[in-house]
């Protein structure tokens, strides 16, 4: 097991424990082994979205940060000077 492991290496581990898991017989629905691949799947979407999140953020803080400037002048608009 790595000391530190990313989500990638995270996914990986417990795909190889989702393997491991016995399957019971007549046992259907949510199975220990569904729910821990559900769990890996979650994980590998995470990892790829990783490199995108910080750029995602700043998206949205720019946009709230225009929105709200757009807000202010629209309920403070300037007195015409001259």
């Amino acid at each position: 097991m790595p000391e530190d492991p990313g989500i990638a290496e995270l996914a990986d581990l417990l795909e190889a424990a989702a393997a491991d898991v016995p399957a019971r017989a007549g046992e259907t629905g949510h199975t220990a082994r569904t729910l821990l691949t559900g769990a890996v799947e979650d994980l590998r979407a995470a990892a790829r979205l990783g490199g995108l999140l910080p750029a995602v953020t700043l998206w949205h803080l720019h946009r709230a940060m225009e929105q709200e400037h757009a807000a202010h002048q629209h309920l403070h608009p300037r007195a015409p000077t001259g």
